[in-house]
């Protein structure tokens, strides 16, 4: 009976999908507000905005950092700079990162975390002073993704091998994720796995269409198919 049960809650839920918006580009995340964050034609916009942020200089972003939306950032790589954005994503500031950077994360005031691919190292680097404290061991290859939180950095390789490290850039854990789809900011315990979405062993909700990227945010769980953004509750058991 209680299969049964779970079987109708998540047949439910496949057919409860909010549409959010269509003719996305990319889908960037879900800030600790849900707003959401989307790219359409090299412009980045937030869902709670009429207005968008565009660098006609840069060009398209290459990272987009919504871990602290009060604090936005936007790597662009082929320029080595991390523009600064307010939470109505008007321009505040911009700072270099030194060369071989093609990943940034937010590591609170001042910092950032920094994958420098040249070099293979993850590392902490303090704006202001231009320094680098905390690096990793010259072994952090094939890097794809990079995220942060508080406490930690995560990243995920080519090979989908997520590890996360602490605030002295060394690594705490690791793990073989293989075809599963991780959430964007690779911070939770959720995956996509052949149109199902897990929290750690459990399958908690089958979705209706194949899913590019997502993001779990206060049990709504934001996807995107075929450029445009969906969103759908996760039934509680």
């Amino acid at each position: 009976m209680k299969m049964f049960l779970f079987w109708v809650l998540v047949t439910v839920s496949s057919f409860s999908q909010e549409l959010l918006k269509k003719e996305v580009s990319n889908f960037v995340g879900v800030d600790v507000f849900e707003n959401f964050y989307y790219l359409k034609n090299n412009t980045l916009y937030k869902s709670s905005l009429e207005n968008n942020y565009q660098n006609l200089n840069y060009g398209k972003p290459d990272v987009i950092d919504i871990s602290n939306p009060m604090q936005v950032l936007v790597f662009y790589q082929n320029f080595n700079t991390v523009v600064f954005l307010d939470n109505h994503l008007n321009y505040i500031s911009e700072v270099p990162v030194p060369f071989g950077v093609s990943l940034i994360a937010n590591a609170g005031k001042d910092k950032l975390w920094l994958y420098n691919k040249l070099q293979s190292t993850l590392s902490i680097y303090n704006y202001y002073t231009k320094k680098t404290s905390n690096t990793s061991l010259p072994n952090v290859k094939n890097t794809t993704k990079l995220s942060s939180d508080l406490n930690s950095a995560y990243i995920l390789d080519k090979n989908n091998i997520w590890s996360r490290y602490n605030f002295l850039a060394q690594k705490q854990e690791a793990k073989q994720v293989k075809q599963q789809l991780l959430s964007i900011s690779l911070r939770n315990l959720y995956a996509i796995n052949q149109q199902q979405l897990w929290f750690q062993d459990n399958m908690v909700l089958k979705l209706p269409t194949a899913v590019s990227a997502f993001e779990v945010v206060n049990n709504q769980c934001y996807y995107l198919s075929e450029n445009a953004i969906y969103r759908i509750t996760i039934a509680k058991n």
